[in-house]
C-alpha cells in the first residue's frame, strides 16, 4: 500500500536527482564556455600578433609596390576614340514582337487580343527611352574618352621632347601619389629635363609603434616597450623604403636620368628654439641602379649606399639634419 509519507520520499528522491543533473549541466556549460572563451582569446592574441607583424613589414616594404611601367611610344601610337553608333536595339526587339505577335486561341475567347497588342506598343515607348539613355551614357563615354586621349597625345609629344611641363601633366594625368599616406603628408615637386626634385614631408615617429606584440607558449597576448635603438632602426627603414617607392614611381612614369629625394622632417634648432623642418635624408636616384636591386630581400636603410646620399642617423637618437646632396657633374 502506498503512503503518503513513500510518495513525498520518491518525489523527494526525484526533485535531488533532477537538481543534481541540472547542477552537472551547469557545470559542463560552464566549464565548455570556459574553453570556448579560453580558445577564443587564443585565436585573439593570434589575429593580433598578426596584425602587428603585417603592419610592421608594410612600414619597411613601402618600396616593393609600384605602378607598372607606362609606354609612351604605345600610347602615342593609340588611334582616336571612335564615335559610338546611335543604337536602336532596344526598340528593334520591342517592335520585332509586336510584329510578330499572334493571339492565342485563349486571347481570342477570352478578348485579351487588343490588350496584349497595347502592352506591347507601350513597350515600344520604353525601349525607345531605354535606347536614348544609353546613347547618352555611350556619349558622356566617348567625350571622356576622347578628352582623355587628347591630353594623353599631347602629354607623349611632351615626354618625347623632353619637356619638364609635360612631366607635371603626366604625374597630374595619373596621380601616382593621390593617396600618399604611407609614404609621408605631402610631396613637392620640380622638374627639370633630365632631374625631377621632390621634397618627401615625412611621416612623423608616430607612425612606429613603440611596442612589441609576441604570443606566448601558453597563446597569450604579450606586450612590451620596444627597445629606443629598434624603435629608432624601424622609422629609417620606413623613411628610405618610402624614398625608394618614390623614385620607383617617378621612373615607372617619367623617361627622366635622375630622381633626388630630399626626405623632410621637423627638428629642434637648438639655437632658437624652434621647431623647423629640414632634410633628414637627401638622396640621388638613378633607374639603372634601382633596376640592379632585389627590392624584395633589401634593407632600405642599407641599400641607401648604392646612391649618392646624405644621411645621418644615430640608433640612439635617430635623424640629425643633413645638407640636400648634389650631382656630381
Amino acid at each position: 500500500m502506498t503512503t503518503i509519507k513513500g510518495v513525498m520520499r520518491s518525489y523527494g528522491a526525484t526533485v535531488r536527482r533532477m537538481e543534481r543533473e541540472q547542477q552537472r549541466k551547469a557545470r559542463e556549460a560552464a566549464k565548455r564556455f570556459k574553453e570556448q572563451q579560453r580558445l577564443q582569446s587564443i585565436e585573439d592574441a593570434r589575429q593580433a600578433v598578426k596584425d602587428y607583424n603585417n603592419y610592421v613589414d608594410t612600414l619597411q616594404s613601402l618600396h616593393k609596390n609600384c605602378t607598372e611601367f607606362v609606354d609612351w611610344n604605345q600610347i602615342k601610337s593609340q588611334p582616336k576614340p571612335s564615335i559610338p553608333i546611335v543604337s536602336k536595339e532596344n526598340e528593334n526587339i520591342a517592335k520585332s514582337k509586336l510584329e510578330n505577335f499572334k493571339p492565342s486561341f485563349f486571347d481570342k475567347i477570352f478578348g485579351l487580343t487588343n490588350k496584349k497588342i497595347i502592352r506591347l506598343k507601350n513597350t515600344i515607348s520604353s525601349a525607345i527611352e531605354k535606347d536614348k539613355k544609353q546613347s547618352e551614357i555611350n556619349s558622356d563615354k566617348y567625350k571622356q574618352e576622347l578628352n582623355d586621349w587628347k591630353k594623353l597625345q599631347n602629354i607623349s609629344n611632351g615626354i618625347e621632347q623632353k619637356n619638364p611641363e609635360y612631366y607635371k601633366e603626366a604625374l597630374q594625368f595619373f596621380t601616382p601619389f593621390s593617396d600618399i599616406g604611407e609614404l609621408g603628408s605631402k610631396l613637392e615637386f620640380s622638374f627639370s629635363e633630365s632631374l625631377i626634385d621632390i621634397e618627401l614631408h615625412v611621416n612623423s615617429l608616430d607612425i612606429i609603434p613603440d611596442y612589441e606584440l609576441k604570443q606566448t607558449s601558453t597563446g597569450k597576448l604579450s606586450k612590451k616597450n620596444m627597445a629606443k635603438s629598434k624603435y629608432n632602426e624601424l622609422y629609417q627603414d620606413h623613411i628610405c623604403s618610402a624614398v625608394i617607392r618614390i623614385a620607383r614611381e617617378i621612373f615607372a612614369y617619367l623617361p627622366v636620368e635622375h630622381v633626388r629625394v630630399n626626405a623632410m622632417s621637423e627638428l629642434l634648432n637648438s639655437k632658437t628654439g624652434h621647431i623647423e623642418e629640414k632634410p633628414i635624408l637627401s638622396v640621388i636616384i638613378l633607374p639603372e641602379t634601382i633596376d640592379k636591386l632585389n627590392l624584395d630581400t633589401i634593407d632600405p636603410s642599407d641599400s641607401m649606399q648604392n646612391f649618392v646620399h646624405n644621411m645621418k642617423f644615430v640608433k640612439t637618437t635617430g635623424f640629425k639634419e643633413v645638407k640636400k646632396v648634389e650631382l656630381e657633374k
